[in-house]
């Protein structure tokens, strides 16, 4: 199969589109990553702009490029992933109506991003990270073949080796979602070091980079050398702790290169991992400064945490397993269109 996988713009679902392209060969597909990242700059300026005629160029631009990947590579499927530029609903419905079957992977939270209403109808399949109510609303808004697909972990990415130094005891990467703000005002910048874009407006003295966002080698970095990484998921109310479903892609990343990490609980998270023996994952913010102050000097502890979640996403949540996971879904659906067509 060929399988064209239309990159993000920007943000953090770059990699997940580069990384799932790189997985496919092993998969069993011929894949073509469609990377959309060059065009962050040119989009922010758009943006800014407010110039409706100059937003009108920069979409003709984006839609020529696909256009020009399509005619090109002749992709049997295109898959979309959350942030990349695949929202024309006439030119969707062209390349549907060729017969190439389009798919989308969601890895947002489509309570905080509700553009998946416009998108999810148009597409033959739809992948998320979210379960249950998110299966009713899509119904709702005319999708049909929903699809529960967790983050994963790019296998390419070295680990840690146990043993090596941690010389930042406590370190979290991420954007200042307010819940984070509000409990990280705790921590005084002698126990945690803060890395992530606009950190800097909350004067928090623990922020190493607080200005740009982090680069993605450049958390990788700070995940590797850290004795504990911090893992509290988004939310958008200040005194929110837990309680949330989707497992965020820094879970498997972190866990996938073997790095020890305290999280909050999440309702789909052990359906992945042990939430203590593989992941240590809490249920409110005491819990966590209690975590935090044993795990500080249980070493030991930690490695073999870290080393039983690294094994766990080698064995089921690399990209690879998520590759084949699509394509499955993929080939079934042809399976029922052809044999609609067949009785038709």
């Amino acid at each position: 199969m060929r399988i064209l996988i239309v990159g993000a713009l920007q943000g953090g679902t770059v990699a997940i589109g580069e990384a799932l392209a790189a997985a496919m060969p092993a998969a069993g597909a011929q894949a073509l990553h469609l990377d959309y990242s060059g065009f962050a700059a040119e989009f922010a300026r758009v943006r800014a702009s407010a110039d409706p005629n100059q937003a009108g160029r920069f979409h003709l631009h984006l839609k020529t490029h696909l256009l020009e990947a399509v005619l090109a590579f002749r992709p049997e499927a295109i898959l979309g992933i959350a942030q990349s530029p695949l929202h024309d609903p006439q030119i969707l419905t062209q390349f549907r109506q060729a017969g190439i079957v389009l798919a989308y992977w969601f890895t947002e939270n489509y309570r905080l991003f509700p553009y998946w209403r416009r998108l999810a109808p148009h597409f033959d399949l739809f992948f998320a990270i979210q379960g249950e109510p998110f299966l009713r609303e899509l119904e709702a808004a005319g999708c049909r073949n929903f699809h529960y697909l967790p983050a994963a972990f790019d296998r390419r990415l070295p680990p840690r080796s146990p043993g090596d130094p941690s010389p930042l005891p406590l370190s979290f990467v991420g954007a200042p979602y307010p819940n984070r703000v509000h409990y990280f005002s705790f921590l005084d910048g002698d126990a945690i070091r803060i890395y992530g874009e606009e950190w800097d407006r909350y004067g928090h003295p623990g922020t190493v980079v607080g200005n740009r966002r982090v680069a993605d080698r450049e958390a990788q970095a700070v995940y590797r050398e850290s004795a504990i990484n911090l893992n509290l998921h988004s939310s958008m109310t200040a005194n929110d702790f837990g309680g949330g479903d989707f497992v965020n892609p820094r879970t498997f990343e972190l866990a996938g290169m073997g790095c020890f990490q305290i999280t909050d609980m999440r309702s789909l998270l052990p359906l992945h991992f042990h939430p203590a023996d593989e992941v240590v994952a809490v249920r409110s913010w005491r819990d966590m400064m209690e975590a935090i102050a044993y795990y500080r000097s249980a070493a030991a502890e930690r490695e073999a945490i870290a080393a039983r979640a690294r094994l766990r996403v080698l064995a089921g949540h690399t990209y690879e397993h998520r590759a084949a996971q699509i394509l499955e879904a993929i080939a079934t659906l042809r399976a029922v269109q052809s044999a609609r067509e067949g009785t038709g």
